[in-house]
C-alpha cells in the first residue's frame, strides 16, 4: 500500500460549533466595461428614481440621497471633490440604515432652518415629517405623522395621493418652507403655505388657496390657464365620466431667471414634462405661458409619468436638472430601464442632455429584476459571473437575456470583464422573460453546468447550456407560469432533487426516477406558509458556516430576508435565531450564492429589482475554512455516519479507498475550497481513506471512520 507513505492523521470534530452567520457589504472587485472600469459597479441599479441632497459626511459638500419607487430602495452616493474642484460620486450604503422606512415619495428640506435637512415622506393619504437630529452619526426623529393643515372649514390631512410627488419649498418667496399638492382627481393644485410665526422654528400650514395658479390639467397637452376653480370647478365638466384621468402627478419648482416659481410637472398616464412659466408674482402666481414637451428642442420623453429634480449637480452654484419616471412598475415593458436617470443642464440659455442615464452608467445594471451566478464559463478555473433580467423590449419584441462578465483576475481576486449582453445569443433564439440561472450537475458528473429558467407565454421553461455552446431545451410538465424550480440536493442524499417555488411562496419538492421523470415528494416543503406574514418569494441554499448542513436564505416580495434551517425529511423548517440583517435591499431580491473570493466561505449576490447587483462577504467563523488553511484536506465528521464533507485549499480529485488499498468509488473532481457531500456506498463499516491529488501529482491522505 505505497499511498501510506502520504499518510496523515487528521480529525475535526463532527460537532462544529455554529456561529452567528454575518455578511458584510462589499465593493472590492472592479468591473471593466468598453475599456473602462465602472466607478460605482454594485450600487444596485436605477430603475424610476427620486433626488434629493444633503450633507451625510459632513463635509460641506452635499452628496445624493436617491429612492427607488419601484423598489422601495433608498441609496446613498458620498460626492467628493478633487484638488482641481472636479466631483465624483461614491456609492456609500452605509448610509442608508440611518434613514426612516420611506415609501412612494420624499424630500429632503430643511423647514426649521438648522442647516440641517429633514425628511418629508409620504404617509397613507398625506406625508410625514422626521426632524434631522443628526450629530455623529444621521438620525432622524418623527415630527408629525400625518402632517394636517389648516383648510376653508377646519383642520384637515393634507393630502398627497402615494402615486404623486408634491412640491415642498419656499412657493411664495417669505422664507419658509411651503407645499404644493393636487387635489385627490389630480386636475388642479392646492397651495399648504407655512403660517408659523417667524423664526420659531415651528411648521404650520394653512390651505390658503385651493386653485394656485389658476390653472387646470385636463391631459398631456391639455392645460387650461387662466382658470379659477376655488368656486366654479367640478372635473367631470371639463371632461366625460369615462375620459377623466385618474390621480398620478409629479411637481417640481423650479426658479426661473425672476426668482419666481415656474412648474415643472408630468402625469402618470403622458409621456412628457410640463413647464409652466410664472410671469406673476411672488405672491400671486400667474401661468401665462406653458412649454408641453419641456425643455425645448431636447425634450424629456419617458414611457411614462416623468418626474423633474432641480439640483446642483457639477458643483458650479446653479440648479442643473435630473429627470427620471416617476412609475411603480414597467407596464408592458416600456420603460428603458437601462437609462433612468437623465441630466441635463443650462447652457446660453437652453437645457441640453448631458447624460441619459446618470450615475447609472457606472452600474452594473442588466435592467430590471437581476438574477446573478457566479459559475466557470470560461472553464478556465475561476468563477465568472452570469447576470439575467426580466427581459427589455426591442425591435423583436420584449427578450430576457444574460449578461456575462469574464473573470480576468483569479480566483480569490476577481476582476471582471463585460463580455457580452447575450450570453449564448440565448435572446435571438428564445423570447423568453425572467431568466434565472442555476449551476447544476445535471449529468452527474461531478461538474457543474449551466442551466436557466425562464417564463414563456405559455409557461415556466428550463434550457440546459451545453457543450457545444447552444441551449438544449429540458421538457418539465410539472412547472406552472410563474413558477420558479430549483435544482439542488437538499436532503444531501447525493441525488439531485426539484424544489417548485410557487407564486403563492408553498414549494412543492420532487425527486428523480431513474428514467428522469419526476415523481411529486412533498407538495409543501418545508410547510414554508406557517407565518402569513412573510411569504417567500425567492430563495437560495447555503452551508453559512461549514458544518456541510445546508441552510437556505429566503426573500419576502418586500425584500425582508429570514436564514431558515430544514429538516431532512423536508417537513419542517426553523427561522436561525442568530440571523440578524438591518440592511434594505428594497422589494424584488433574487439571492445567489457562491464563493467569489475564493476563501472557502459561501458569499452572497443579490440581484435587486432595480437590475443591478450588491455582494456581501461572508465574514461569519468557520473553522472548517481555517483548519484546510493550516492542514489543506479536511474531511468531516469523523467519525461518522454519512454523508461525508470534504474540503481542499486547491482544485484536485477525490479517491476512496478502504483498508486493502482498494478503491471503493469513482473519483470526484473537488475544487479549492468547495464543500463536496460525498455519499460512501451502503452499509459500509470501519476506516476509509481520503486521497486528494492535483494535477502536478501532489498528495493528501485523511483517514476516516465510518459508524
Amino acid at each position: 500500500m505505497k499511498f501510506l507513505v502520504f499518510l496523515f492523521f487528521g480529525f475535526l470534530s463532527s460537532e462544529i460549533l455554529a456561529q452567528a452567520p454575518s455578511w458584510k457589504q462589499s465593493s472590492q472587485i472592479p468591473v471593466k466595461v468598453n475599456q473602462s472600469f465602472l466607478a460605482n459597479p454594485w450600487a444596485g441599479g436605477f430603475n424610476s428614481v427620486q433626488v434629493e441632497s444633503m450633507d451625510l459626511n459632513a463635509d460641506g459638500l452635499e452628496d445624493w440621497v436617491i429612492f427607488d419607487r419601484s423598489t422601495q430602495k433608498l441609496s446613498t452616493f458620498l460626492r467628493v471633490k478633487n484638488a482641481s474642484g472636479q466631483i465624483s460620486q461614491v456609492y456609500s450604503p452605509l448610509y442608508e440604515s440611518h434613514f426612516p422606512k420611506i415609501e412612494n415619495w420624499f424630500h429632503l428640506v430643511d423647514y426649521n432652518q438648522d442647516g440641517k435637512k429633514d425628511l418629508f415622506c409620504s404617509a397613507p393619504a398625506g406625508m410625514k415629517i422626521y426632524q434631522n437630529t443628526s450629530g455623529a452619526n444621521i438620525s432622524f426623529q418623527i415630527l408629525a405623522d400625518p402632517v394636517y393643515s389648516e383648510g376653508f372649514s377646519g383642520k384637515i390631512n393634507l393630502y398627497v395621493a402615494a402615486s404623486d410627488i408634491p412640491a415642498i419649498g419656499d412657493v411664495d418667496g417669505d422664507g419658509d418652507v411651503d407645499v404644493l399638492a393636487f387635489e385627490p382627481a389630480g386636475h388642479y393644485v392646492e397651495f399648504h403655505e407655512n403660517v408659523a410665526a417667524k423664526g420659531s422654528g415651528l411648521i404650520q400650514f394653512k390651505k390658503t388657496v385651493d386653485c394656485w395658479g389658476d390653472f387646470i390639467h385636463n391631459d398631456c397637452e391639455d392645460v387650461v390657464l387662466g382658470k379659477s376653480c376655488s368656486t366654479s370647478y367640478i372635473p367631470f365638466q371639463i371632461k366625460s365620466p369615462s375620459q377623466v384621468m385618474h390621480s398620478g402627478n409629479s411637481l417640481a419648482i423650479l426658479p426661473n431667471k425672476n426668482g419666481l416659481a415656474d412648474l415643472l410637472f408630468g402625469h402618470v398616464s403622458c409621456q412628457n414634462l410640463i413647464h409652466l412659466i410664472n410671469t406673476g408674482t411672488a405672491s400671486k402666481p400667474q401661468f401665462s405661458q406653458l412649454n408641453y414637451h419641456f425643455p425645448t428642442g431636447n425634450p424629456v420623453q419617458v414611457s411614462a409619468f416623468a418626474s423633474a429634480f432641480p439640483q446642483d449637480v457639477n458643483g458650479d452654484g446653479k440648479l442643473d436638472l435630473l429627470v427620471s419616471s416617476n412609475t411603480y412598475d414597467n407596464a408592458l415593458y416600456s420603460q428603458n430601464f437601462q437609462q433612468s436617470l437623465a441630466y441635463y443642464q443650462l447652457e446660453g440659455g437652453n437645457w441640453v442632455e448631458k447624460n441619459s442615464a446618470f450615475l447609472q452608467d457606472q452600474m452594473l445594471d442588466v435592467g430590471e429584476n437581476a438574477a446573478p451566478l457566479w459559475w466557470d464559463a470560461d472553464g478556465d478555473g475561476d468563477l465568472d459571473l452570469l447576470v439575467g433580467n426580466s427581459g427589455i423590449r426591442g425591435a423583436s419584441g420584449v427578450r430576457a437575456s444574460l449578461t456575462y462578465y469574464e473573470n480576468v483576475g483569479t480566483a480569490q481576486q476577481a476582476s471582471l470583464l463585460l463580455k457580452s449582453t447575450d450570453f449564448g445569443n440565448f435572446s435571438v433564439g428564445i423570447q423568453a422573460t425572467e431568466i434565472i440561472p442555476q449551476a447544476v450537475d445535471w449529468d452527474g458528473n461531478g461538474k457543474k453546468e449551466l442551466l436557466i429558467s425562464y417564463q414563456t407565454f405559455v409557461g415556466a421553461k428550463l434550457a440546459l447550456y451545453t457543450i457545444d455552446n447552444k441551449w438544449q431545451e429540458i421538457p418539465v410538465s410539472v412547472l406552472q407560469v410563474g413558477e420558479t424550480p430549483l435544482f439542488v440536493d437538499w436532503n444531501q442524499d447525493g441525488k439531485l432533487d426539484l424544489l417548485v417555488l410557487e407564486k403563492s411562496g408553498r414549494i412543492r419538492s420532487y425527486q428523480f426516477q431513474t428514467d428522469k421523470s419526476l415523481q411529486l415528494d412533498n407538495a409543501n416543503w418545508a410547510n414554508l406558509l406557517q407565518d402569513l406574514n412573510f411569504i417567500p418569494k425567492s430563495l437560495c441554499f447555503l452551508d453559512v458556516n461549514g458544518d456541510g448542513k445546508m441552510e437556505y436564505l429566503v426573500f419576502d416580495r418586500i425584500g425582508k430576508a429570514q436564514l431558515i434551517n430544514f429538516s431532512l425529511d423536508g417537513k419542517n423548517a426553523t427561522r436561525s435565531p442568530a440571523f440578524t440583517w438591518t440592511a434594505d435591499f428594497g422589494e424584488r431580491v433574487w439571492p445567489s450564492a457562491g464563493d467569489w473570493n475564493g476563501d472557502g466561505k459561501m458569499d452572497l449576490s443579490l440581484g435587486l429589482g432595480a437590475g443591478g447587483v450588491q455582494l456581501l462577504e461572508n465574514i461569519s467563523t468557520d473553522p472548517v475554512v481555517e483548519q484546510v488553511n493550516q492542514d489543506r484536506l479536511q474531511v468531516w465528521p469523523n467519525p461518522g455516519k454519512g454523508p461525508i464533507f470534504v474540503m481542499s485549499e486547491a482544485a484536485g480529485v477525490l479517491t476512496f479507498l478502504d483498508l486493502q488499498g482498494r478503491v471503493m468509488m469513482n473519483s470526484i473532481a473537488i475544487q479549492a475550497k468547495e464543500t463536496k457531500t460525498i455519499q460512501l456506498p451502503k452499509g459500509f463499516q470501519g476506516t476509509v481513506f481520503v486521497r486528494w491529488e492535483n494535477q502536478a501529482g501532489q498528495t493528501i491522505v485523511k483517514r476516516l471512520l465510518i459508524d
